[in-house]
């Protein structure tokens, strides 16, 4: 093939990957939720650093599957749920989301999910909050957002959630304390903050920096597909 032939096909492809990324970028995405948590949660859509409009979902009964949607969620919006426990027993968060526009499906566990545990920095956020957060209180939406302004200059404090190995939701052979959660992917795991340091920080009653607030993007992996074709074109032209 001539130089000029193969450089403008090579343009032509890196055009259409830059439009694709754009295109990512740019849609508005409309979600699935299924879900419960031990023991309560709110549920927000949000912006990196504040929710944005009221709880699309909240509960406080773990032996509950909590089905609600969101629509509209775009590259920069992030799906906010804040947690508390009794500190008793057992704690968790275990939930299957459903991206209905791209038809992508991804479950609580794995490197996407973030988790802030609040509890840890209180009188950092707020000298006014008290030094150790009650058990089973909620967090008010205006708290959530206040965290949320703090970590924004203080990105540190989001770390990759604890789980514990095959405390997952499988139907046979489940292991945890809750059993198998009905209408939740059999293969979403079970995740918490570990403050104890040691032991299954699933079980046992204890005060894991709470209150917490989970995150994932609002954006799902496969909208890196773009970035993946540039890889492609990269080793291509290297070869050639």
């Amino acid at each position: 093939m001539p130089t000029t032939n193969r450089s403008s096909s090579t343009t032509r492809i890196l055009a259409a990957c830059l439009v694709g990324l754009a295109a990512s970028a740019a849609i508005a995405d409309n979600w699935s939720v299924s879900m419960t948590v031990d023991n309560q949660f709110d549920a927000y859509k949000g912006t990196v650093g504040a929710t944005v409009g009221a709880a699309v979902g909240s509960g406080s009964s773990w032996s509950t599957t909590y089905n609600f949607s969101l629509t509209g969620m775009t590259a920069s919006d992030y799906f906010y749920v804040s947690t508390a426990s009794d500190h008793s027993v057992a704690q968790g968060f275990l939930g299957e989301f459903n991206n209905t526009t791209l038809n992508y499906k991804f479950n609580t566990g794995g490197p996407r999910w973030e988790v802030f545990p609040v509890g840890k920095y209180l009188q950092q956020v707020d000298s006014s909050w008290p030094a150790v957060w009650p058990s089973s209180q909620m967090p008010t939406q205006g708290e959530v957002d206040q965290a949320l302004a703090w970590a924004v200059s203080n990105p540190s404090v989001w770390i990759t959630p604890a789980e514990e190995t095959n405390w997952d939701n499988r139907a046979s052979g489940n292991v945890t304390i809750w059993g198998t959660r009905p209408g939740i992917d059999n293969n979403a795991e079970w995740i918490w903050n570990d403050a104890r340091g040691s032991g299954n920080p699933l079980l046992g009653g204890y005060n894991h920096d709470e209150f917490l607030i989970f995150r994932v993007p609002g954006v799902p992996a496969p909208a890196t597909a773009g970035l993946l074709g540039l890889a492609g074109l990269g080793a291509m032209r290297r070869r050639r």
